[in-house]
């Protein structure tokens, strides 16, 4: 496994080979600069872990281990390197290997400064803060997307995990994305791992696009919307549009990816959707839909980017 962006290589890392640079980082981070004790950073666990290890070029700049039982730690990035998604990338890295391990969660003990950026990732916070080697932290957990399953699955529970699914279908996305919902609803998509998934999609390359159809604009503008947000800083990558009504549109949601991945839901079920990971003729039928709809759509007034 590796995932290479802005210049930036993130590969699974063999402990014995890899030992001695991933000992450095998590000196330079954990020790030195945030004073844990070496006797409990060294615990004896690494041996058994699968880690993961970023490399800038061929310098080392951060690593995160994952061990058996789904805890995800020691997740150490260079303070040069922080804010330019090096440990956003580690981190994805080390939950798609839980996922592949066949992992139903993972979890992790944060440190509480941190929380927001596990948050963020789709993380969710289990029980009271408390101290661990001097810092403060608190445990957070994840639950997994099952793998992709051979062929139609139906009854994907709604909210959860139809929404991990929109996040597995985003991320393995190589040109295009079609996304129609009456509302966006917030438990589903306004969600930073599936903005981030889909931004990186709109930046990938010239041909990339992403479009977006909805009938209800006002919940999105009223509570504000990653999705939102994000056409309004890429309108031409974005693209967000308004279908007021149309007699072939009966209120569901569906997410189409490519030309070959669909996740829907129909709109008079608020409790289940429906996830074809891997089927143009199925898909052909979705976005023969889709395109009709869009072309009864139209840019809303209130789409438009906000002047500073």
């Amino acid at each position: 496994m590796s995932i290479e962006s802005e210049d930036v290589l993130i590969r699974r890392a063999d402990w014995p080979a890899d030992s001695e640079l991933m000992r450095q980082l998590r000196e330079t981070v954990f020790v030195r600069e945030q004073g844990v004790p070496a006797d409990i950073e060294w615990d004896g666990r690494d041996a058994s872990a699968t880690h993961m290890i970023a490399l800038r070029g061929e310098r080392p700049v951060g690593c995160g281990r994952l061990l058996p039982d789904g805890k995800i730690g020691r997740l150490a990035v260079l303070a040069p390197e922080r804010g330019r998604g090096t440990g956003r990338r580690l981190l994805e890295a080390l939950v798609d290997a839980a996922t592949e391990a066949g992992l139903e969660e993972v979890y992790l003990h944060a440190q509480q400064h941190a929380s927001d950026f596990y948050r963020r990732a789709g993380f969710a916070s289990s029980g009271q803060p408390f101290e661990e080697a001097g810092i403060a932290h608190i445990a957070m957990r994840r639950q997994l997307l099952r793998p992709a399953p051979e062929g139609f699955e139906a009854g994907v529970g709604y909210p959860q995990p139809f929404a991990d699914y929109a996040v597995a279908l985003c991320r393995s996305a190589s040109r295009e994305l079609c996304l129609l919902s009456p509302d966006l609803d917030h438990r589903v998509f306004d969600r930073q791992p599936l903005v981030d998934a889909i931004s990186e999609l709109a930046r990938h390359s010239r041909q990339s696009g992403v479009r977006i159809l909805v009938s209800d604009w006002r919940p999105m503008v009223q509570r504000g919307h990653r999705l939102l947000t994000l056409a309004r800083r890429l309108p031409t990558s974005v693209r967000l549009q308004q279908l007021t009504e149309h007699p072939d549109w009966k209120g569901q949601t569906l997410l189409l990816r490519d030309r070959s991945g669909i996740l829907w839901q129909p709109g008079d079920s608020d409790k289940s959707g429906f996830w074809e990971p891997n089927s143009r003729a199925e898909a052909s039928h979705h976005r023969d839909l889709f395109e009709e709809l869009w072309r009864h759509s139209a840019p809303h007034i209130e789409f438009r980017s906000v002047p500073l």
